[in-house]
C-alpha cells in the first residue's frame, strides 16, 4: 500500500504527468456543522477525507483537496459554529471545481460526498457538469455510505424505519471514535430519536441536542475501524470499476438526421407515412 496521492502537494508540471497515468480525481465534499454537544464541527469532512486517502493508498487515485464549505443551512443558527453555503451556491462551487479539474486534463471526476445535506445539490452538480463537460469528461457524485446497500443499512442502524435523517448517530460518533478520538466527547454523547415527519424543519426543531440517533452513546472505536474499513474496501471495487469503464459512444453532432433516423428506426407501421 503507497502514499496517496495528492493534489494540492502537486506542482503544475506534475499534474501534466500525473493525468497521464491516473485520470481519476476524486473530490471529498464536507461540510462545517454541528454535531451535536460531543463532536467537533468538521465531522463530515474528516470523515469523507480519509476515506478517500485510503481509497489512494490502494488505487493511486489522485484526491484534490477537500471541499469543507457546503449545503448546511438545515442545521439553522441556532447552534453556534455552522458556516453553510446556499445551496445554488455550493451548487456553483462544486460546478466551477469539476471544470477546471476537466481542463486540468483529468478524464473522470468523482464528487464523494460526506454530508446528508448536500445530496440535491451534489447530483444538480452532477447533471450541470455532464451537460457543460466534453463527452471525453466523465462525472460522478456519490455519498459514500449509499455505495452499497449493506454500507447504508449498518451507516442508518440507528435511524428511524424510514431512513430519513441520521445526524452525530451511532456510525459518525464510531468513526470519529476511531479516527480522531481527541475530538470526541462521549460523556456529552446523548440518545435522540427522530419523529418521521413529513414536512422538512431545521435541526433545532428536531433535536435538542443536534444530534439523532438511537445508540449514539454505544458507539465504540472497534465499531468505528470496521465500519471505516467497510466503507473504504466498498469504495475501492466502485473506484476500480469507475477506472476500468469505457464510456458510451459520444451523442449525435447532427442531431436532425440522428433524430430522423431514431424516429424511423422505433416508429410502428401504423405511424410510418407513405
Amino acid at each position: 500500500m503507497s502514499e496517496p496521492v495528492l493534489l494540492g502537494e502537486l506542482s503544475w508540471v506534475d499534474v501534466v504527468a500525473c493525468t497521464g497515468q491516473m485520470p481519476l480525481v476524486l473530490v471529498p465534499v464536507g461540510a462545517v456543522e454541528q454535531h451535536g454537544p460531543h463532536l467537533p464541527l468538521l465531522v463530515d469532512s474528516i470523515v469523507v477525507e480519509a476515506l478517500a486517502l485510503e481509497v489512494s493508498r490502494r488505487t493511486g487515485v489522485v484526491v484534490a483537496p477537500t471541499v469543507l464549505y457546503s449545503s448546511s443551512q438545515g442545521h439553522s443558527s441556532a447552534f453556534p459554529g455552522t458556516v453553510a453555503l446556499a445551496p445554488r451556491t455550493a451548487q456553483s462551487v462544486l460546478e466551477d471545481i469539476g471544470r477546471w479539474l476537466a481542463s486540468a486534463g483529468f478524464g473522470k471526476v468523482f464528487l464523494l460526498n460526506g454530508h446528508l445535506g448536500n445530496t440535491g445539490v451534489l447530483w444538480n452538480a452532477v447533471d450541470e457538469l455532464v451537460a457543460a463537460l466534453s463527452p471525453e469528461v466523465s462525472v460522478a457524485g456519490r455519498s459514500w455510505w449509499d455505495l452499497s446497500p449493506d454500507l447504508w443499512e449498518e451507516v442508518t442502524s440507528d435511524a428511524t424505519d424510514a431512513r430519513s435523517e441520521f445526524h452525530a448517530n451511532w456510525a459518525e460518533t464510531a468513526m470519529m471514535l476511531h479516527l480522531r478520538p481527541d475530538l470526541v466527547r462521549m460523556d456529552r454523547a446523548v440518545d435522540q430519536d427522530e419523529f418521521p415527519w413529513a414536512f422538512a424543519y431545521d435541526m433545532s426543531r428536531k433535536s435538542p441536542s443536534g444530534s439523532v440517533g438511537r445508540r449514539v452513546t454505544q458507539a465504540t472505536a472497534e465499531d468505528g475501524m470496521r465500519l471505516f474499513h467497510h466503507a473504504a474496501a466498498v469504495l475501492t471495487r466502485v473506484v476500480t470499476e469507475m477506472l476500468a469503464e469505457e464510456p458510451p459512444p459520444a451523442g449525435p453532432t447532427d442531431l436532425q438526421s440522428w433524430r430522423a433516423e431514431s424516429a424511423a428506426r422505433f416508429a410502428g407501421d401504423s405511424d410510418r407515412r407513405p
